[in-house]
């Protein structure tokens, strides 16, 4: 008896084929929103807005692809929410919703806990242009974050990260906090 692999041999092909366009897609993505926070960091909201169009097409075409792959395009959407969750803030005040964002709830808890980092970022580039209120908007948002996912305990095997994530954002707020205070200190 002759064993025939061709048919199994294409089907691994073919399932090659879509990782590999899953992993392209993905890094593209990655690279969009990197460059999307720069820019928002920058106040270039247009560029960065179109970008993030550009993205949510991208993640749209992921969502065609086997679900086999979720897991390597897991990182592209969570850079995606953290990008679109720092766009919401800044323009619309807001942090978009999970549906809004068109993830899956892990990269959408992943995404608003790396955002903490960004908003950390703008607190205190107010506070170098000594506006106060607008820094103490940035830290109402990360403190909404850290106290809305603070009570989820899930292993880690089923959230990768998320304990870790959870633990730097913390240490963010409190450094925020801590330099909120000192530069209300430093001002009287």
């Amino acid at each position: 008896m002759i064993v025939k692999i061709e048919e199994i041999e294409r089907e691994l092909t073919e399932m090659q084929e879509s990782k590999d366009k899953v992993m392209q897609t993905s890094r593209e993505m990655i690279r969009l929103a990197g460059k999307s926070i720069t820019m928002m960091h920058a106040g270039n909201m247009k560029d960065a807005e179109g970008n993030l169009k550009k993205i949510s097409e991208m993640a749209k075409e992921l969502k065609k692809f086997d679900s086999r792959f979720d897991y390597n395009a897991q990182q592209a959407h969570q850079e995606y929410v953290e990008a679109l969750t720092l766009y919401h803030i800044l323009k619309h005040g807001k942090i978009p919703s999970k549906s809004e964002a068109e993830v899956d709830s892990i990269s959408y808890l992943l995404g608003l806990l790396d955002v903490m980092g960004e908003l950390k970022r703008e607190v205190f580039e107010c506070l170098r242009k000594g506006d106060v209120k607008s820094a103490d908007k940035y830290y109402s948002f990360m403190t909404e974050i850290h106290d809305s996912l603070l009570p989820m305990r899930f292993s880690s095997s089923m959230m990768p990260d998320f304990r870790k994530k959870q633990d730097v954002g913390r240490i963010q707020l409190e450094s925020v906090s801590s330099e909120l205070l000192s530069f209300r200190k430093r001002r009287r």
